[in-house]
Formats: structure tokens, sequence, C-alpha cells
């Protein structure tokens, strides 16, 4: 009986210490199974990302900047690979070694290095936009943490050039100026992550990869970059030349509003413009006001010939004190004038006359004309900053603010707004959008966006014609002689405006500047310089005027405009004596020769725009020599018309008539010099100009899509 009971017990002990085992494992099963549903049902994923940040890395790729290509698809930007180094601090094993190794290579202070390894940023770059040589040291260091990546980093290929239309980008090619910062959202494209499988060590085995295009727009201008550059060098040229402080020109189609060059000195080289003062980067052409002087006299004289005030042939008394506002006595700026016709008061630039004849129109029509000129106003132009410019509305004129304001005064203008205004009298009375983007491309060529034309009239076909003969007549015999083209009739005005200084017009300081378009009849293009503070003589058609001479002459043969004067005849109211006697040679009056108009052949074109060669037919090797004076020799035969004829054809017909060849160009034949029809001298030279114009529908769809519109919408009867 003690036995059982005995056993009893053992058994109930063991059966005590199994329930507790039990008990314990089951308690153990509980807390295993809730930690796995709080694992898996709270923290899951949490875990997850842990466990995809142990074995995954992360690179930003930056997006290909779309290019910025000139009106013939020349790259005026676009990007190049450069090299970055990069770090996941995470990864760094030694930072102290890491940083001053890298210091030593990348030229960063060691504890700058130290400080970005020690983060807790999971990505972080150490430096941008590396040498090749120094992408190539980091790489051989095999450190851990750090890599080095290609990217793609904005280049401008022609350094200098359209600085102030292009801007410049920052070192994350976000845009910051000009085209860049006003078409930054079609430019930039669209950053991109690329993720990278890791083994334990962090060593990437695998890269994801995508079809999908982050490249931005591509911007077609209506830019031209030859033109560019002519207008550029020779408004640095006249800077220089005359010890000014700055200065700006412009070329447009007056037709459409097509920016062809918009130059302005001091400029900046956009591929490192840190380097360079804020006021070099400045595009004065949109954002610089000035008081435009006597050429506002075209603006006045348009408004009173569109309201019949005045005829072109009218006599004005220009005396000295016989123009008076409010006890204001109005003189010349540097001689007085008796009677005066219209034409006469634009070509000598009388105050007095224009003076007398602005109270004709009143405060209210004066305002109203200036106005629908578009000043006050900015253009609307596709660049960042255009101001607006100082025109005060009527209750805010004195007494004598019709005056001032008939030639040039108490107005603030930009150099873009003067040139819209000179368009619309040289286009047949339109105001016209000036734009610098003519079409807007996807990666691919696709076309997204094509510039439309936009213009009003705002003065009559007939009053333009008007203003177009006084304004020839200045360039013939008025303050503009100097800028008179070699082989093109020209109109234009010039301006000498004195400059505020302390609240008062200076004495010493002023703005010289020409505006005119070319050929005069047909105007195919419009063009201002403007030269801010010219040291001595500080006359406008002095400053200014060469410098115009020398971009509209170029820029016309580039265009393909073909010559409406003889290369003789500078002056078209200049003829030629004649004599029926063969043989027999004709001058032109010395006084037309000394004020440094004419130039000789050879010396016409400098080369901007394509290599030019002087052929001597029939093995001839002597050129013609230089004179002061221009010789004609009057003969039977008569100078070819060359137009549509292919080089071949040229020089055979030259050789016929044993005339000199100059050439200028590729292609067709599109104009010459001297104009067809005139006699054939001995040892003449003929210059004649050839282009690829009609060759160009020979390219690629795409090219022709992108030239496709580019006057759309022009009335070429209003020009």
């Amino acid at each position: 009986m003690k036995n059982d009971h005995g056993g009893k017990n053992l058994k109930k002990v063991i059966f005590g210490r199994l329930l507790i085992v039990l008990c314990l494992a089951l308690l153990w099963a509980a807390g295993i199974f809730a930690r796995l549903i709080y694992l898996q049902g709270f923290k899951s994923e949490d875990y997850f990302r842990q466990a995809e940040g142990q074995q995954q890395g992360y690179i930003e790729l930056s997006p290909k900047r779309g290019a910025i290509l000139d009106r013939n698809l020349e790259e005026l930007a676009t990007n190049v690979k450069s090299h970055s180094v990069y770090t996941h601090p995470h990864q760094i094993e030694d930072p102290l070694y890491t940083s001053q190794t890298l210091a030593q290579i990348l030229g960063i202070p060691s504890d700058k290095i130290f400080e970005q390894l020690t983060s807790e940023a999971s990505f972080t770059y150490l430096k941008r936009r590396i040498p090749p040589l120094e992408a190539k040291q980091v790489r051989d260091l095999q450190l851990p943490g750090i890599h080095v990546t290609e990217e793609s980093r904005r280049f401008y290929p022609n350094m200098e050039l359209a600085s102030h239309i292009l801007g410049f980008v920052s070192v994350d090619n976000d845009g910051l100026g000009g085209l860049e910062y006003y078409y930054q959202e079609e430019l930039r494209g669209r950053k991109r992550m690329v993720q990278l499988k890791v083994d334990a060590r962090r060593n990437s085995y695998l890269r994801s990869s995508s079809n999908e295009k982050i490249e931005g727009n591509i911007l077609v201008l209506t830019i031209d970059r030859a033109i560019q550059h002519v207008t550029e060098t020779a408004l640095r040229k006249a800077v220089e030349l005359h010890g000014a402080i700055d200065g700006s020109a412009i070329v447009m189609d007056p037709r459409t509003g097509q920016i062809l060059a918009m130059a302005n000195c001091p400029t900046f080289n956009p591929n490192d413009p840190g380097k360079y003062p804020p006021d070099h980067r400045r595009n004065r052409s949109i954002l610089d006001l000035y008081e435009p002087g006597s050429t506002f006299k075209v603006i006045t004289m348009s408004a009173l010939l569109e309201e019949g005030l005045t005829t072109p042939d009218e006599v004005i008394d220009c005396r000295a004190g016989t123009a008076r506002i409010a006890g204001k006595v109005y003189r010349e700026a540097k001689r007085s004038f008796e009677d005066l016709t219209l034409t006469q008061v634009i070509v000598k630039s009388s105050n007095v006359g224009m003076v007398k004849l602005a109270l004709r129109l009143g405060d209210e029509r004066l305002h109203r004309y200036v106005e629908s000129f578009g000043f006050g106003q900015k253009t609307g132009i596709d660049l960042p900053g255009e101001e607006n410019g100082l025109f005060r509305p009527v209750s805010q004129w004195s007494k004598i603010s019709i005056g001032a304001i008939s030639f040039g005064q108490e107005i603030g203008v930009t150099p873009l707004q003067m040139v819209r205004a000179a368009a619309a009298i040289a286009n047949g009375g339109h105001l016209v959008k000036p734009h610098v983007v003519r079409q807007i491309l996807s990666p691919a060529g696709d076309l997204l966006f094509n510039q439309k034309l936009e213009r009003k009239r705002i003065l009559s076909e007939a009053t333009t014609r008007q203003a177009r003969q006084i304004m020839t007549a200045v360039v013939v015999e008025g303050t503009g002689r100097a800028a008179r083209l070699k082989g093109y009739s020209c109109a234009g005005k010039t301006g000498t405006a004195q400059k505020i200084v302390d609240g008062k017009y200076s004495r010493s300081k002023y703005v010289g500047s020409f505006i005119g378009f070319a050929p005069a009849d047909d105007p195919a293009l419009v063009c201002l310089v403007v030269i801010n503070e010219p040291k001595g003589l500080p006359w406008g058609g002095r400053v200014a005027g060469p410098a115009f001479k020398e971009i509209m002459e170029l820029t016309l043969i580039h265009q393909g405009v073909p010559p409406d004067l003889p290369v003789e005849m500078v002056n078209p109211h200049i003829q030629m004596a004649k004599t029926n006697k063969p043989g027999t040679q004709n001058r032109l009056p010395e006084s037309e020769i000394s004020d440094g108009t004419f130039q000789s052949e050879e010396s016409l074109l400098t080369g901007h725009f394509s290599e030019t060669v002087l052929t001597v037919l029939e093995s001839e090797t002597e050129r013609r020599a230089e004179s002061q004076s221009l010789t004609v020799n009057l003969s039977t035969e008569a100078l070819p018309d060359f137009k549509g004829l292919t080089l071949r054809q040229v020089a055979r017909d030259c050789a016929r008539h044993s005339v000199r060849l100059k050439i200028t160009g590729t292609g067709m034949a599109v104009g010459q010099r001297p104009a067809p029809g005139l006699p054939i001298s001995p040892g003449m030279v003929c210059e004649v100009f050839f282009s690829n114009e009609r060759q160009r529908g020979n390219e690629t769809n795409r090219v022709v899509l992108l030239r496709t519109g580019e006057h759309a919408g022009t009335d070429h009867s209003q020009r």
C-alpha cells in the first residue's frame, strides 16, 4: 500500500513538472507567435525597407538638356560628358583616410570631405564636373563608398557669341539667364533615379534599365550665327574705337519680327559666367533705358504725315528763337537754320523745326501715336527681364513736354523698342512682335511649337512710303552719310542724346545712335547701333553710323539680298558725266570721295561668312590697284545678268567678256556688283554672290519641317 501511494505521488510530481514545461512551452510558442504577428503584421514594411536598403543602392541621373540651334541648325548650346564624384556615407569604412586621400586629388579641404562622409545623408556629391584625369585617379583608388558617375554638362561651343541671348546654367543644369532661364521647362528634361542591386560588400551587380526619355526639347532660334558674329565684332570695334563704356546693336527682319542678331558690349563667356561681373551679363538691348534723341524724330514725323498736318515739301521757319513753349526757347544743337522743308528738318536734324511741327499734333495725339509705336510697354520678346521703358501719361506732362518728347527727350526706351518702331516704318505700317525662338522640337525632331507672326497696323502705306523717302535723304545728304552702304540704298536717322546726370542734362556725357533699314524702297533688314558715352565728338552718325554700315553690308550679302545700286553709285543722286568719245574716263567728284565712303572691291568682305576668293581668269595674276577715286571707262559692251547661273556658267561668261570674277558664297548666283547692264571697262572686277538657299529644299524632311512657316502669315504686299 505504501508503495502504491509513493508511486502515485511520483506520477503527480512528474505530471506537474510536465505540465509546467508544457505551459512554459505554450507560453514560449505564444510569445513567438505574437512576435511573428507583430513583425509580419505591424513591422513588415519597416524591415522590408531595411532589407531593401541593404540590398539596393541608387544613383541620380541628371537629364540631358535640350540643344539650342541657330536658324541654320548650327549649335549654339549643347551638352558634353563630364564626371562627378559621389558617396553613400554609410558605406565608408575609414572616413579619415578616405577624406585625406580624396582631398589631394579633388582639391577640397579634407575636413569638408570628412564632414560629408560622416553625415546622415544616404547620398551626396563630393565634387561635380571634374576633369577626366581626376575621375580616373578616383576610380583607381577603389575606395569603399566612393563612386564616379558620368553626367551631362552644358557647353557653349561659340564661347561669348550670343551669350546674352543664350544665358547660362547652374552646376545642376538649371537655367539662370537668357533663353536657358526663359525656356527652362522646355529645355531641362526630367531627372531619373537608377536603382542598383548590391551584394554584402555593397558592390553593385545589377542595374535597372528604362527606355523612358528624359532629354529636354530643342530650341531653334531666329538668330543667325554668322550675322551675330559680324554684329558683335562691329559693335566691339565701335565701343573700343570711341572709348565708350558700353553699347548695343540689333538686327531684325522688319516683316516678321525675327531677331537675326542681338549684341551687347561688354560680353561674357557662358561656359564660366562666374568670372565676369554682373554688369557684363546684362542684356542691355532689352534692359537698359536711354533717351533716343533725334532718332525719335522719325516717330513724330510719321505721326504728322499720318494726320495730314504736313508734307515732305512744306517749308518751316527754323530760325533760332522762333520756337517757344511756356517761356522756353528752343535752339539747335550745333548751328542755326533758316527756312527748311520737312525733309530738310529731318536731314539736318533741326530741333526747332520739329518742335514747331509737334505743336500741331498737340499733347493727346502725340501721346497716342507714341504709345501706338509700342513705347512705354514691353515688346513681348521671349527673353527674361524686359523693361517697359519710361513714357508718362499726358496728365503728368509739363507745358514743355511736347517739345522735349518730339525730339527724343523726357522718354526712356530700350534699343529693342526703337528697332520695333523703325520696323513699322520699314514694313509698310505694321507693329510686329519681335522674337528669338522660331520653333521648339522634341528630342526626336518632332515639331512641338512654331512661332506665328503677330502684328497690327499703326500707319498707312502712304505715310511709311513718304517717311522712307525722307529717311533715305538723311543717309544720302544729311547727318547719316557715314552709314551709306556700298551697292545698297538705305534709309536711317542719327541720334545724339545728352545723358541725365544728377537730375540735369550733362554737357559731356552722350549716347550716340543710328537706326536704319535697307534696301530703302523694299527693306529686308532693320538695324540699330547704340554707343553709350563715346569719347570725343559724340555725334550718332560719327560713332554709330560706320558700325551700322559694316553690319548691314555684310548681312545683306549673307542674306542673298541683291544690290539695288551700282557699286560705283554709293550716292544715288550723283550723276556720272558721260562722253560720246570711246575710251574717255569719267570720275566722281572728289567731294564724294573725301569722306571715306568708298572702299576697294577687295576690302568689302572680311571673311566673316564664307571664304572670298578673287579668281583671275585667263592666267591674270595682278589685281587692280586701289585708287582714291573710282574710274569708269565707257564701252559698247554691257555686263551680263548672272542671277540664277552656276559658278561654272558665271566664270565662262566673265572670261568671254574679259571681266575678272570675285566669288562670294556657294550655290547659285543671287546678286552681283556692279549691276547688270553697266558698260564693261578694261580690268573690271565683278563680284558675284552665290547662295545655297535653293538647294536646301533637297535636305531631309526634318530640316524642311524646321523651315516651314518661317514667314507664315506675312503679307508681302506690305513690305
